[in-house]
């Protein structure tokens, strides 16, 4: 049995992988993976959804299960993967945490003005900001339920806020106060003062807020997307901003980001003074790792012992997530 990984395993991890009888090969990025010529006879492939495309696989000639440390799966080839009884395995479960924290700290820097106090105070100028608002008493308006909303909405609960929710059938989950099904989404952004995107990116997904929405948002509203930049219609987004039609936004993924990996310095997202942007890292943290390698360890041994039906976080076919 054979692991090839890009993740990077600790050494005492990796003695309990090999202590398996695993044979296992370690790289330090997608281009050297993709450079080695080591996935041929690998079983077990963990690698970015950037590497992972049927060219690349058509070259896997043993490969029987695919793990992405993301969570996203919306770029693999799915199909291809299900044609050759590849099983799919991704990391939910291991980023709902530091996603929620992340979710929260955008909504308290926008709420308590950040970028503009933090300007002030690399000018070293006293005072001149105005227009905090409180977490408490606001309505978060989470898209999506899965781990990383669930998670977002136990926090917001303790700051005080009313939390609703959508997922795909409307039914009813302790940690909201309501969750509404996905045709009752206009009815989740008029009571909205904090619009989190927790969903995945989906054929009925795309461009989920529209020019429909924006219309219907408070003028105090923000955004917060952690999941993928499409789900916006980003032209309506931009204007909306521009205008100061919503109050803000806290923004970890764009459309461009996704096609190219970075955010191209002449986007127009840059120039907005109302938005906190970061570079797609809202599953950072110091306990990813930890999480992350739980649940490997847990699935490579019903592997090993033949019980794939029992592992975790199996991606359904033709779900798209």
């Amino acid at each position: 049995m054979k692991l090839v990984s890009t993740f990077k395993f600790q050494e005492s991890q990796l003695e309990e992988i090999r202590a398996k009888g695993v044979e296992v090969k370690l790289f330090g990025s997608e281009q050297e993976f993709a450079d080695s010529g080591e996935y041929a006879d690998a079983d077990i492939i963990i690698a970015n959804h950037r590497t992972l495309q049927r060219d690349f696989l058509e070259k896997c000639e043993k490969v029987k299960w695919v793990q992405v440390a993301h969570i996203g799966i919306e770029r693999l080839p799915m199909d291809y993967l299900q044609e050759r009884g590849v099983v799919v395995v991704n990391a939910r479960g291991s980023l709902g945490m530091p996603i929620a924290e992340d979710i929260m700290c955008k909504m308290l820097m926008l709420a308590r003005k950040s970028a503009a106090v933090m300007n002030k105070q690399l000018a070293h100028e006293w005072g001149g900001v105005r227009g905090f608002i409180n977490l408490n008493g606001k309505t978060a308006g989470i898209i999506g339920t899965g781990d990383v909303g669930t998670e977002t909405a136990i926090r917001a609960r303790a700051f005080g806020m009313r939390v609703i929710g959508i997922n795909t059938t409307g039914r009813q989950l302790p940690e909201y106060d309501r969750v509404y099904k996905p045709e009752q989404l206009n009815e989740v952004i008029t009571q909205s003062d904090f619009i989190v995107l927790s969903l995945p990116l989906t054929d009925q997904s795309v461009n989920l807020l529209g020019e429909e929405q924006f219309k219907l948002m408070k003028p105090t509203a923000f955004i917060i997307n952690i999941s993928r930049g499409a789900l916006i219609d980003e032209e309506v987004l931009l204007d909306y901003l521009r205008g100061h039609k919503i109050a803000g936004a806290g923004l970890d993924v764009f459309v461009e980001e996704f096609k190219l990996g970075k955010l191209p310095p002449e986007s127009p997202f840059w120039e907005l003074d109302n938005i906190i942007i970061t570079p797609h890292c809202a599953g950072g943290g110091d306990q990813f790792n930890e999480r992350f390698t739980g649940g490997f360890m847990h699935n490579l041994q019903l592997f090993l012992d033949g019980k794939w039906e029992q592992m975790l976080n199996v991606r359904e076919f033709g779900k798209g997530y």
